[in-house]
């Protein structure tokens, strides 16, 4: 058992005063407590096809190191999960988040405590356990990272609203680059951001966007791994940017 399993904190979340939230701290390096992983065998356990679920919407803040977001889940078919993380950049506030859940959206992995992924359709009609948890890769297992994510709102949704749907979908190219950042979105609505943080979790650019090309001069930026963030008031996608 984790020495510091999740707790429920009574104020502060994502309204405010008097608003309870989830917090969960992870100490990275070994042992129990190490990793960052959420779990819950009771209430989020069923047959998602069934109900018509296709994704996990959720307020998340982490506060101490950078997380990679993804859904985990075992069942009938063995251990799933998500194929495309959510990176969380720390101090950067209540953030909301989609993450799909549709078979498409998963993969079968390996995992510590649980069958190794063999089905995701068979997972999916017979979720017996649900996860929250951070891993660069696709993982049922969270990763060692000293951290603290805190959580609140998890709602099953079975369906998108259109501009969360549409404003999801992003590109950047090419990637590696040493000059230019071409940032290409399928759809943008009034509030669409661009930020852009270095491994530290500094910003270091950020624009409106308008138009839906977008090109981005990152000549003088240092080489190194960036996070590529769009948001608008309903929904944020990352990617990870290389500069030469």
């Amino acid at each position: 058992m984790s020495p510091n399993p999740p707790v429920n904190i009574a104020t502060g979340g994502p309204e405010g005063a008097n608003d309870n939230y989830l917090q969960d701290n992870s100490s990275g390096g070994f042992g129990a407590g190490s990793k960052m992983v959420i779990r819950n065998a009771t209430q989020w356990s069923g047959n998602y096809t069934s109900e018509g679920i296709i994704a996990i919407k959720f307020n998340v803040r982490v506060t101490t190191a950078n997380v990679d977001i993804r859904i985990g889940m075992t069942g009938g078919g063995g251990a799933i999960s998500s194929n495309n993380a959510v990176t969380v950049i720390a101090g950067s506030g209540w953030t909301s988040i989609t993450i799909p859940i549709a078979a498409s959206d998963m993969q079968t992995v390996t995992a510590n405590g649980a069958v190794n992924g063999f089905d995701i359709a068979a997972t999916l009609t017979n979720c017996t356990e649900f996860r929250i948890l951070s891993n660069s890769s696709p993982s049922f297992d969270g990763e060692s990272i000293a951290s603290r994510i805190e959580i609140d709102n998890v709602e099953a949704a079975t369906t998108l609203s259109l501009n969360e749907f549409k404003t999801s979908k992003f590109s950047i190219s090419p990637n590696p680059s040493s000059s230019i950042l071409n940032l290409e979105l399928t759809n943008i609505s009034n509030n669409s951001k661009l930020e852009v943080f270095d491994v530290l979790g500094k910003k270091v650019y950020a624009q409106k966007l308008n138009s839906l090309s977008n090109p981005v001069s990152v000549i003088k930026w240092h080489s190194g791994i960036y996070i590529v963030k769009v948001s608008n008031e309903f929904h944020v996608q990352t990617k990870r940017f290389i500069k030469q």
